[in-house]
């Protein structure tokens, strides 16, 4: 009996020793397709922890839907089966619905005022929201503005009125396209082109590199930058994975992870050179002015808002009036 206990005390030892010597990997999962600014920027935050822990902690990067869809990831990660994942608002906001509320149709102005306001002052507000799910905020990430496509060329938004147009998935799209009189149609994004080809839909909304990089522009050649939604993306770590690192490791995490800014910058980048080649393959792009944008942005009242933090619940009175304090805090 003493022989075996030894045996299995000394096993214990040696198995906890490998372990140790293995040290830990995270799995982080993403929907951006490989060299793509997003998995890039996962990749050398994955090269960084590597290199800062000694190899003691190392992320695995899986890209373009590997582990699942990002509805199915991010609930994976709320309840500590992945451990880390970047996600746009529509995923997060099926495990934390107020987050809609920084894609109210046109609430922000520009870049710069909605990434103040994001980073600065909204950080701490949306983590303990994050946190009651079983997430963590790494940090706030971009995918840039939605704007509008469409197969003839439209240059006034009553134009738009009875068109069949494919609406992002969510509460903020269809309230806004309803209000515009458009005949909305929700699809997901791997349907799109289909619908297209088929004349199920003529138009749609889409984030310039997305419509670019997966031929849409060929499809409804016109794209229109209202700048209607802002789309900030974010990364997040499962509580689980978070909360059995130390003190140390937490800091060391933290630190590796490539800058919000680095990122933003190159999908800012991205967005002028997809335009560039829309421009080539025999698109056009209208650009409004600020009296033609509040002219769109005016389809949106407060009504129409009220009616989407009604839809939202939960917290969402309270954090909306954080977002609109943060957004005054940082309108110049």
């Amino acid at each position: 009996m003493r022989i075996k206990f030894a045996l299995a005390a000394a096993l214990a030892v040696m198995t906890t020793g490998a372990a140790a010597q293995a040290g830990t990997t995270l799995k982080a999962t993403t929907a951006a397709p490989a060299k793509t600014p997003w998995v890039t920027h996962l990749e050398k935050s994955a090269e960084n922890l590597a290199a800062a822990s000694g190899g003691e902690m190392t992320m695995e990067v899986f890209p373009a839907n590997q582990l699942g869809t990002e509805i199915e990831t991010i609930k994976q990660t709320a309840r500590g089966r992945l451990d880390i994942g970047t996600f746009s608002i529509t995923a997060v906001s099926t495990v934390v619905p107020e987050i809609t509320l920084l894609v109210s149709p046109f609430f922000w102005d520009n870049f710069e005022q909605a990434e103040c306001a994001i980073d600065d002052h909204l950080s701490d507000t949306f983590n303990e929201l994050f946190q009651a799910r079983g997430l963590h905020l790494v940090q706030w990430q971009e995918l840039g503005w939605q704007n509008t496509f469409t197969s003839g060329e439209v240059t006034d938004p009553a134009e738009l009125a009875s068109v069949k147009m494919r609406i992002g998935p969510a509460k903020n799209n269809e309230i806004y396209w309803r209000a515009a009189g458009v005949s909305g149609i929700p699809l997901p994004f791997g349907e799109l082109a289909s619908a297209l080809q088929t004349g199920l839909v003529d138009a749609g909304e889409l984030p310039t590199i997305s419509y670019v990089a997966a031929g849409i522009g060929k499809l409804a050649p016109h794209l229109i930058n209202t700048r209607h939604i802002y789309q900030p993306s974010v990364m997040l770590i499962s509580s689980k994975t978070w909360n059995k690192m130390s003190p140390e490791e937490q800091a060391t995490f933290s630190a590796s992870m490539e800058s919000a800014d680095a990122l933003r910058q190159a999908v800012r980048g991205a967005i002028k050179f997809f335009e560039g080649k829309h421009i080539e393959n025999g698109g056009t792009i209208a650009d409004l002015d600020d009296e033609a944008r509040a002219k769109w942005a005016a389809l949106y009242t407060e009504e129409h808002q009220q009616e989407l933090i009604a839809s939202i619940g939960g917290d969402a009175e309270r954090v909306y009036k954080a977002v609109v304090d943060a957004r005054a805090a940082c309108t110049k």
